[in-house]
């Protein structure tokens, strides 16, 4: 099913998930619409996907902006976003123009396969303007990938045209002068905090990992990150967390213990430490978005 109007989306089957919108591809790998003309039910209210989600604002009025992760991001003319699964967004379609992809987890990283860390810094989204110069190229691959997917959908053809496209994106990345960490080390690092996170909070378990020493790495993430093996694992945590509150019928106490926190009392401490909020008040601030 397309973006524009069939494309499917489901509830969790979880109870506690009901009130939190899941956006699917179904059976599909890629799909491709306009944010103008597509289906509002799929931009309004705040919700998530189990696909990476390509916005290109092309045109927006002044002041614009959406929300990723509960983080608020000004829109620019020209401005691209690229949206991860289980990311939650929220955004007002109207005074927006631009194009929207969507592309399985499994199509996405067998597109970008080793590259995909370049598109990320740890703990951002990738964001990236696209200057008057490259309009033309950028533009033409777009208009290609439209022809094929509104004619035969060759999974080889969209893959070689959307390829060429992410990689423009990446050039413009490096030129932006904000580069990505080289240290293949990192590169580990940042995969192994996301499957640990969880269970391993202490610096030795990462250093150990990566045969280094916990101060070594210390040092390393300092020097990439601006922050410490246990200030990134901790972001990591209250992103989830924040993730999790969302879902407005789950028990708070439920997601402490799906965190590894012992006890629900320090997983409120570590939160209000982390936000300036208790988990409660978080919620009612997310529940609030629905009202809007």
């Amino acid at each position: 099913m397309d973006y524009t109007g069939s494309m499917a989306i489901e509830q969790h089957h979880e109870q506690q998930r009901t009130e939190f919108p899941l956006h699917d591809l179904g059976d599909a790998f890629f799909a491709m619409t306009t944010i103008e003309g597509g289906d509002e039910h799929f931009f309004n209210g705040v919700h998530r996907h189990d696909f990476y989600e390509l916005l290109w604002f092309t045109d927006t009025k002044a002041g614009e902006s959406h929300y990723i992760d509960f983080n608020k991001y000004a829109i620019a003319p020209n401005q691209v976003f690229l949206l991860l699964p289980d990311q939650v967004h929220s955004m007002d379609q109207r005074d927006k123009r631009g194009l929207l992809m969507a592309i399985s987890k499994d199509f996405f990283e067998r597109l970008i396969g080793n590259d995909i860390f370049k598109l990320f810094r740890y703990s951002t989204n990738f964001s990236v303007t696209i200057p008057e110069c490259k309009l033309s190229v950028l533009s033409t691959l777009a208009d290609l990938i439209r022809l094929e997917y509104d004619g035969e959908k060759r999974a080889a053809i969209l893959e070689s045209y959307l390829r060429s496209w992410f990689l423009h994106c990446i050039e413009l990345q490096k030129e932006s002068g904000d580069p990505t960490p080289r240290d293949p080390r990192l590169q580990m690092l940042l995969e192994s905090i996301e499957s640990n996170y969880r269970r391993q909070r202490k610096a030795d378990f990462y250093a150990n990992e990566l045969s280094l020493s916990a101060k070594r790495l210390n040092e390393l993430t300092r020097e990439s990150f601006g922050k410490t093996i246990s200030q990134m694992i901790n972001e990591r945590l209250v992103l989830e967390a924040k993730r999790e509150i969302g879902y407005l019928r789950k028990p708070i106490k439920e997601i402490s213990y799906e965190l590894g926190f012992s006890e629900p009392a320090y997983f409120t401490r570590f939160f209000g430490k982390q936000t300036g909020y208790a988990p409660e008040d978080f919620r009612r601030k997310i529940a609030a978005l629905y009202e809007e």
